[in-house]
Order: structure tokens, then C-alpha cells, then sequence
């Protein structure tokens, strides 16, 4: 008997940070927020997937998009998510790609629980049992205390072999955290994050104030649509990483073909889902262009990501990759991290490993979704 869907939940979550809000050079958030997307066949397995965005927005568009769900019979969701992203002509964007994307992870954990295969298998196979996790971290405060950071810093990088720090401030301050953030980190590897705060010109001065510190990459120097910045920043001789912003596989084919990056960053919860973005990774495998994926959600994101990446083989080399092959770990306050699943990820000796059951290989606690519901 052929499995169908019986019904499609978006389910809007929050923690709130209260009196200790923290963020970035784009400001502050008052709280962290996501929408789980749920999916229920009519034989009763669960599917769990995740959208970025504001809940009071991407609620709405995911009941739209997963209208015509029920009732259909589970299959690989390719064909649904390209039909639906192709809605682009009229209407469509950030938002409307995020929403696809909750939905489609989910109904890649369903048909992975189905089939008793990981979702890595799904996605061409898995190429690694575990993957290297880097701290993110670093944010900004309201009072932008150095101490405060680099204790926070150190005691979010416990365990991990690299952290990515929040600058955009100004030459000044940027080069006085990245100096503190090299201090707590040693050898290990150490990312800065601009979140596209700056213009060319200031990007360049602030990558060159902080050259001595060694950074292993300078994330999103430039706002996503300045492109045509990013040929100004070359010469600055750092890795430059961007795609956090960035929505469906198209923006990233002229970052990629032109080799305006070392590194592109796709966010499964937002491009599209999961086979978007293993497509741009392939895409960027094609040009010799590295990965690592932007994860800035909650648990069930954080899972899609680890699924994506176990699928992503070393490249060029495969005995002695140089590098590895990052997830991102964010470590602010976020019970949608920590409380969502019923064994929340942890690194251990540096490493995170890949879980072993099907599907996205978590299991989502029901009772802390009650618990961070923002509509109840």
C-alpha cells in the first residue's frame, strides 16, 4: 500500500533573550525564532524540516505552499520543490524559497524513516561518519565589552578547533577583536564574520587592520547584492566566503563561475532545502570552489546540515583533504538548539558524528515544541 501524506503542520517557535540580546554588526535580536514544518503520512511516520525567517510571515507561506500536499503519495520531493520554486516569475524571493525549504526537508526525513536510510544516502550517498564543528560565536553585545567577549568566546570554542567571530564595526574595534579572538584561540582557526556591514572600501580596510591575525576566512564583506565589489577584495590574499543571503541555486552560479569566493555558504533553510543545496555544492566542486554551509537556526536545521554535509565527498583530494569540512556551530543562547531534540548535538574531540537512524537521524522532543510554541 502506497504511503500518502495525511497532513503538513508549520509550527512557529521562539526563545526569548530577554535582558542578554546579542547579534551582530546588523544589530541586535530580541529573541531566536524558526518554524518547524511537520509532515504526518496517513501510515503515522513524521517528518521534521525547518524555514528560516519571521515565524508571522513563513507560518502563512508554508500552509500556502503545502496546501496540495495531503492526500499525495511520498516520494522524492524534487519535482514538487522545483515546480514551486519556479513560481519565482510572479511571485516568489527569500521568503518563498525559505518556506519550500522547510517543506522539503521534512519530506526528505519522512521518505529517509520510510526507506530505513540516512538522508545523506538520499542525497547521492554518505561520504563521511563525521564532520568538524567550528564554534560560532563572538557576537555582539550591547556594550561591546572586550573582556565579555573573549570570555565568551573561550568558553564557547571548548572543544572545537575554530570559531567565527561577529566584526563590522570599524577598523578600530575590528582589529581589537580579532586581536582578542586570536589570543583565546591559539593556532586554531579563526573566522570573521562583516555580515555584509561595509562597502569595498571599508571592507578592505578593515581585512587589512586585521591581516596579522591570520583568519582562516572573511564572511560576507560586502551586502549580498554587491557582487560586483566582491573582484575589489582579492587582492586582499584572505579567503572570502558569502551565500548566507543568498536564495535558490541562481545567485550562487556567477559567485561560482567567476570565482569571486573561496567559499560559498548555503543555508538549507533557505535556498530551497536540502537537494538545492547539495546542488550547490556540486555546482561549486565543479569550479573548485569550497563549502560550508551557514546553519543559524535550530535543532532540526542543525541535522539537515550535518545529513547535508556527511554527502558532500572531500574535494580535490580525499586521502589528505587540507582542510576541513566545516559545520557551523552556533553556540548563543537558543533552546531551539538545545531542547528540540531528544539528544541535542554535541562535539566531542573536536568532531560531531553523523547520527546513524533514518532520516535526518533525530528525534524531535514534541513536548519542547509545546514548550516553544509562540501561538499557544
Amino acid at each position: 500500500m502506497t504511503s500518502r501524506i495525511r497532513a503538513v503542520e508549520a509550527i512557529p517557535l521562539s526563545h526569548p533573550l530577554h535582558d542578554a540580546p546579542y547579534g551582530s554588526a546588523r544589530g541586535l535580536v530580541p529573541a531566536r525564532q524558526t518554524t518547524l514544518v511537520r509532515v504526518e503520512t496517513d501510515d503515522g511516520v513524521v517528518g521534521w524540516g525547518e524555514s528560516f525567517g519571521p515565524t508571522t510571515a513563513m507560518v502563512p507561506l508554508v500552509r500556502e505552499i503545502a496546501a496540495p500536499l495531503p492526500g499525495v503519495a511520498v516520494t522524492a520531493p524534487v519535482p514538487f520543490v522545483t515546480a514551486q520554486l519556479q513560481q519565482h516569475y510572479h511571485r516568489g524571493g527569500g521568503l518563498h524559497a525559505a518556506a519550500v525549504s522547510g517543506i522539503e526537508i521534512a519530506l526528505w526525513d519522512v521518505l529517509g524513516r520510510q526507506l530505513g536510510v540516512g538522508v545523506a544516502t538520499l542525497l547521492g550517498g554518505q561520504a563521511r561518519d563525521h564532520v568538524v564543528p567550528y564554534a560560532s560565536a563572538g557576537y555582539a553585545r550591547r556594550d561591546r565589552d572586550l573582556d565579555l567577549f573573549a570570555a565568551e568566546l573561550a568558553d564557547a570554542v571548548d572543544g572545537m578547533r575554530g570559531a567565527k567571530i561577529k566584526c563590522g564595526f570599524g577598523v578600530v574595534e575590528d582589529r581589537e577583536r580579532a586581536r582578542a579572538a586570536r589570543a583565546v584561540l591559539g593556532d586554531g582557526a579563526l573566522m570573521v564574520d562583516l555580515n555584509g556591514n561595509y562597502t569595498a572600501d571599508q571592507a578592505r580596510a578593515s581585512a587589512e587592520a586585521m591581516a596579522e591575525t591570520d583568519m582562516t576566512w572573511l564572511e560576507e564583506p560586502l551586502a549580498p547584492d554587491d557582487v560586483d565589489g566582491l573582484p575589489l577584495l582579492r587582492a586582499l590574499g584572505v579567503p572570502l566566503a558569502t551565500g548566507e543571503a543568498l536564495y535558490t541555486r541562481a545567485p550562487f552560479r556567477r559567485l561560482v563561475a567567476e570565482r569571486l569566493v573561496d567559499l560559498v555558504q548555503p543555508d538549507v533553510t533557505k535556498v530551497g532545502g536540502l537537494f538545492e543545496a547539495k546542488a550547490i555544492c556540486e555546482l561549486a566542486r565543479t569550479w573548485g570552489v569550497r563549502v560550508s554551509p551557514h546553519v543559524w537556526g535550530g535543532g532540526v536545521a542543525l541535522a539537515a546540515t550535518v545529513q547535508l554535509l556527511a554527502s558532500v565527498p572531500d574535494t580535490p583530494h580525499t586521502d589528505h583533504a587540507p582542510d576541513p569540512l566545516w559545520l557551523e556551530l552556533d553556540r548563543g543562547d537558543n533552546a531551539l538548539r538545545e531542547r528540540l531534540l531528544t539528544s541535542p548535538f554535541r562535539p566531542t574531540d573536536g568532531r560531531i558524528d553523523v547520527p546513524t537512524g533514518p532520516g535526518l537521524g533525530v528525534e524531535v522532543d514534541e513536548r519542547a515544541v509545546e514548550f516553544l510554541r509562540e501561538d499557544t
